[in-house]
């Protein structure tokens, strides 16, 4: 009902609809170009009725209204004629169509309220004359403005209204059924007058649509025109150019040395000339499926990026590709030094760690056949770094890249460096004595010297882990892990040499994994950990002069456990720290007790070194235990101070402005010793043991006793003998001038007075279970 309503409302509304301007301008037009009809239709038609009827009718009915309403009439006309010329305007046209629809009422009354006036006069010829000036005028009229339906409509309703009343009423046979006739005539007249205006809306909206697209298409074309993206159409059955944009001529000129046409003469030519393989490219632009589609095409040393989509009609219909496209050589060149920075290495140019797991997995996922996996660690490199700076390991590193490149040139191989130092080679198609040969091979290759500089020629070794795949696994991590096992007992080896993966290698990485978590709960519950005191002993006066502190760890379940088992792991667990510090502070606190005043000597590992923190730890821990700093000790190895020599000395010049004494261990099997000596002023040499044992048996190593023991003299250095265990050792000692000795004869590694109790415990427990062992 409000649909129907709504309707009617638009129906009986007079003025103009204003929802399309472009409607009212084409009935605008049409109306103005059929009012001349509509005004002759009327004028002539009335004169017609009107002298038919001179004389059988009063004058006033005749001559008089006939004349006024051709005045009318005319003075319409003559507007019409005035301003035929004038550019309408969206409100003039408004306006004119409004007032036609408001001035069809009182003219359409006029002229029906005439003619019904003449009816009575004048016989059955002059009657049947009204009738058929009613019809064929109103007819005329709402024809010549069936564009305008609002106007056609009320001249339609009020001549019929009137026409079918009228006759009705005369109560007349032949009257009546004319009027019923007309009653149809009219309702088919409306239908007509519905049908066809709204023929003229969907026209009038097809041509505003057609006309928007072609603006659209305009700007469209304008706006690729102005484009800074090349652009280009072909057609999907010639494959030929039937347009291209401003920013492609002048890209085509740029390239058009290296195409077989001119840029000017590339519209009409065939697209073939942009592909190396024209028949691939006429199969993808032919079949809009393929599309978008998306290429990079080498062009010479150019590179351009070229970019199809399907160009389809308002019908979704495919008429052709389109090509956007650019000349991206220098983008294309960055992308490739991204894409090598990201998968290689920069340093080497060799795959990194990620290109090479992965190159590595996706050999395992598709070969059937063995594969070997090399990892190769360099035996002494952090010297060159530490002695030499970076620049000279990066050079020495270039080097281990080229000659594992000389020894793997088969298509198989492939290279890669897994970070630092390391570097691994995969071996495709292979079995365990070809893959050992190669590792074989590489350690011959990798000891040869090498020279960072011209004048600083360096000797470095290197050591390799093996597997196997299928045989050790399937899963690059899980191997690259079990190669690092077998690496690590090539290392425990000796160095210099290659081991192949075992399973026990990986029981004991397991075990050595959990005596890390052992000590790392050891540590953070504070149990099981002790610190022991060797005395060291003045030969002359018989005097301790300090104590050893040396760490022993006792686990409840597996009991002592050595230092050679867990100082390396937790110097590969990042725990050396901590358990330096718990060393520290314990020792102190136990050598402010001791009533002989005797120091107390701390073992430094290289990884407490070198950081500018040492010293305020020291300071804390001596400050804790209210200890003078001249009672305490520190105890360096030369391998220690090779690891960034120039901080660690900083970190032990802090340590000597504090008053701490700096004593330098196991002198003689280290690197550089002497060097170390003039680098750094000790108050304190210790000879290593192995030359303490063999003094008595070798004359080699009693004269570096002697030798130390005269240099400690010169440069007014303590020397210590470390490793004293017989009387003859000791005479030896003595005899070459040592100062201060230790070891077994001198004295065993003892608990402090605060650990001796709990000690005493664990020995008591120990040698009941043992006694229990025995009965059982």
């Amino acid at each position: 009902m409000k649909i129907l309503y709504a309707r009617m409302a638009r129906l009986a509304s007079l003025a103009a609809p204003d929802r399309n301007p472009d409607l009212l301008a084409a009935q605008y037009r049409v109306f103005a170009g059929q009012i001349p009809v509509s005004y002759l239709i009327l004028i002539s038609s009335t004169w017609s009725l009107a002298v038919t009827h001179l004389g059988s009718t009063p004058w006033w009915l005749s001559v008089a209204m006939p004349a006024a309403m051709t005045l009318a009439a005319l003075a319409r006309l003559l507007h019409w004629y005035r301003t035929r010329l004038l550019a309408p305007t969206p409100d003039t046209v408004m306006r004119a169509l409004t007032v036609t629809n408001w001035l069809v009422i009182p003219v359409a009354v006029t002229f029906t309220t005439w003619a019904l006036l003449l009816f009575p006069y004048g016989d059955a010829w002059q009657k049947a004359q009204v009738a058929f000036y009613m019809a064929i005028t109103m007819i005329g009229c709402v024809f010549s403005l069936m564009y305008l339906r609002t106007a056609a409509l009320s001249v339609a309703l009020i001549v019929n209204v009137a026409f079918i009343v009228f006759f009705i009423s005369t109560g007349q046979p032949t009257l009546v059924a004319t009027a019923v006739n007309m009653a149809f005539v009219s309702a088919s007249l409306i239908a007509v007058i519905s049908v066809n205006y709204r023929s003229v809306l969907r026209t009038v909206d097809a041509q505003d649509e057609s006309r928007l697209r072609e603006q659209a298409q305009t700007r469209l074309m304008r706006m690729i025109d102005d484009m800074p993206v090349a652009v280009m159409t072909a057609d999907p059955e010639t494959f030929r150019i039937n347009y291209l944009n401003a920013t492609s001529r002048n890209l085509l000129r740029s390239i058009e040395h290296l195409l077989p046409i001119r840029a000017d003469d590339a519209l009409g030519a065939s697209i073939d000339f942009f592909h190396p393989h024209p028949q691939h490219q006429r199969r993808l632009l032919a079949d809009p499926a393929n599309l978008p589609h998306r290429a990079r095409i080498p062009l010479g040393p150019e590179v351009l990026d070229i970019q199809v989509s399907a160009v389809r009609d308002a019908q979704g219909r495919y008429i052709g590709p389109m090509l956007s496209w650019s000349i991206v050589t220098q983008q294309a060149e960055a992308e490739a030094r991204i894409h090598q920075l990201a998968h290689h290495d920069s340093l080497t140019g060799l795959p990194n760690r990620a290109t090479f797991l992965a190159e590595f997995d996706a050999s395992l996922r598709r070969s059937d056949k063995v594969l070997a996996l090399l990892f190769i660690d360099l035996d002494g490199f952090k010297l060159i770094n530490d002695a030499c700076g970076h620049s000279a390991g990066d050079a020495v590193l270039r080097q281990v890249a080229e000659r594992l490149r000389g020894q793997c040139p088969e298509p198989g191989m492939m290279l890669g460096r897994i970070g630092g130092d390391e570097f691994a080679v995969l071996l495709r198609d292979t079995d365990a004595d070809r893959a050992m040969g190669a590792a074989a091979r590489l350690v011959d290759t990798l000891v040869a010297p090498y020279a960072p500089s011209p004048d600083r020629p360096f000797r470095i070794g290197a050591s390799i882990g093996c597997v196997l795949a299928p045989h050790h696994g399937n899963d690059a991590g899980a191997l690259l892990s079990r190669a690092d096992m077998a690496l690590y007992a090539a290392k425990k080896a000796g160095k210099g040499t290659y081991r192949m993966f075992s399973p026990d290698m990986e029981t004991s990485a397991q075990e050595r994994v959990a005596l890390e978590s052992k000590l790392r709960v050891a540590l953070d519950e504070n149990q099981g950990l002790y610190v022991f005191y060797q005395p060291i002993v003045d030969v002359l006066t018989r005097r301790i002069t300090a104590r050893e502190a040396l760490l022993r760890w006792h686990h409840p379940r597996t009991g002592w456990i050595s230092p050679g088992c867990f100082i390396p792991v937790a110097e590969r667990g990042g725990l050396i720290d901590r358990l330096g510090r718990f060393v520290l502070e314990q020792a102190c606190r136990e050598a402010a007790r001791w009533p002989d005043g005797a120091r107390v000597a701390v073992n430094v590992s290289a990884g407490q070194l070198g950081h500018g923190t040492i010293a305020p730890i020291f300071a804390a821990a001596l400050a804790g235990a209210g200890l003078a700093p001249d009672r305490l000790e520190i105890e360096v190895t030369e391998t220690a101070l090779l690891h960034d020599e120039g901080k660690a000395i900083a970190d032990l010049r802090a340590l000597r402005s504090m008053g701490v004494r700096v004593a330098l261990d196991d002198f003689g099997t280290g690197f550089s010793s002497l060097a170390h000596l003039r680098a750094f002023p000790f108050d304190k040499i210790k000879i290593d043991g192995s030359f303490v044992r063999d003094a008595v048996t070798r004359p080699d190593c009693a004269a570096v006793v002697r030798t130390v023991a005269d240099l400690g003299k010169r440069l007014g250095v303590t020397t210590v003998a470390e490793g004293v265990e017989t009387e003859e050792q000791l005479a030896c000692i003595t005899d070459a001038g040592c100062r201060e000795v230790q070891g077994f004869l001198i004295g065993k590694p003892a608990p402090g007075e605060q650990d001796a109790p709990a000690i005493r415990w664990i020995e008591r427990a120990a040698l009941a279970a043992q006694a229990t062992a025995r009965q059982a």
